[in-house]
């Protein structure tokens, strides 16, 4: 609603950005010996290495009660920085792409 400053909204009503997470894995066992097995195994995490955004800058700053003028805004009215880090930008991701190759032998 246009002049509040958010106190009639209820809890936790801001939702940050969707987590879009592939994790896969693929894996070969061998038998050596009756007794003896290796297993080889590749996982990736976060597979097709999208970008899943963290830290979300919720917190607005008000002038004052009175005033109702946001001062934390990340953009002026014209156009310029005003606030690099300021209500609505991204400060974080999740990591990126991780994979990893494992071989167990067991005997």
């Amino acid at each position: 609603m246009l002049g509040s400053i958010g106190l009639e909204s209820g809890v936790n009503y801001l939702t940050g950005p969707g987590v879009n997470v592939w994790d896969l894995s693929l894996q070969k066992a061998f038998n050596i010996t009756e007794r003896v097995h290796l297993q080889l195994r590749g996982d990736a995490f976060n597979a097709f290495n999208h970008t899943q955004f963290s830290g979300i800058n919720s917190t607005v700053n008000y002038a004052s009660y009175t005033n109702l003028t946001p001062t934390n805004l990340y953009l002026k009215a014209d156009g310029t920085v005003n606030n690099i880090n300021g209500f609505g930008t991204v400060n974080g991701a999740r990591d990126p792409r991780i994979m990893q190759l494992v071989v167990r032998l067991q005997f």
